[in-house]
């Protein structure tokens, strides 16, 4: 099980997207990382920016005691599934209802445009700089897409094999930082190494928010 001559990349981003991408260096890794994205065994985070305020579920049972909803919406006739949770609000003169807001977001399954789509169509709140699902705000377009695939999280694809798990015994450790953002833990009620891998937002998105902000609060002092 040789490295192979060029990493291979088990999933994709959209285009627009920015954040993690898993590769595979060896064919089995491949194979195996390839099947946890196929199966819905990956936990994917995204974070992004919304154009106005996302509307909460109808249904009280949807959101959660720590603010997380859940969005379960068909798209082309097959379940898809969202849980997103507001982390903060600006003020916004461009945006609508004059808020943007900053969300979590976490699919459960991986439909073509799932996140934008959902946040467009069931939270009317399409993400800022979306010109396929926000067409009529031309204004918050100039910066690109806000959306980052900023956490992952994974089986590790040869601590979990017998090899694997003997070397991992061999460390008495339940928990392994491998570098800033990158975590090795073992689930020990499921018996599984899994890894997990962050990393901070493009630096785009606090100075969007902080500058939106301030410019609204300055008209809005200008104007009283």
């Amino acid at each position: 099980n040789y490295p192979m001559k060029r990493p291979q990349p088990v999933h994709r981003l959209d285009r627009p997207t920015s954040g993690l991408v898993v590769v595979g260096k060896t064919k089995a890794a491949t194979v195996h990382l390839s099947q946890q994205f196929e199966f819905r065994k990956a936990q994917k985070t995204y974070m992004a920016i919304l154009n106005g305020i996302p509307q909460q579920p109808s249904n009280d049972s949807d959101t959660t005691e720590d603010g997380w909803n859940l969005i379960d919406h068909d798209l082309e006739d097959k379940s898809a599934v969202t849980q997103w949770k507001v982390l903060q609000t600006v003020k916004s003169l461009h945006g609508n209802n004059g808020v943007l807001t900053l969300v979590e977001l976490r699919p459960k399954t991986g439909r073509y445009h799932q996140l934008r789509r959902h946040m467009a169509w069931v939270c009317k709140a399409p993400i800022v700089g979306d010109a396929t699902y926000d067409e009529d705000n031309l204004r918050l377009r100039k910066r690109g897409l806000f959306l980052c695939s900023n956490e992952i999280r994974i089986e590790h694809p040869y601590y979990n094999t017998p090899s694997g798990r003997e070397e991992w015994g061999q460390l008495k450790k339940d928990t392994l930082h491998l570098d800033e953002g990158c975590l090795l833990e073992e689930d020990e009620e499921k018996g599984i190494i899994t890894l997990r891998a962050r990393i901070d937002l493009p630096k785009k998105f606090a100075s969007f928010l902080m500058h939106e902000d301030a410019r609204a609060k300055k008209f809005l002092n200008e104007s009283v």
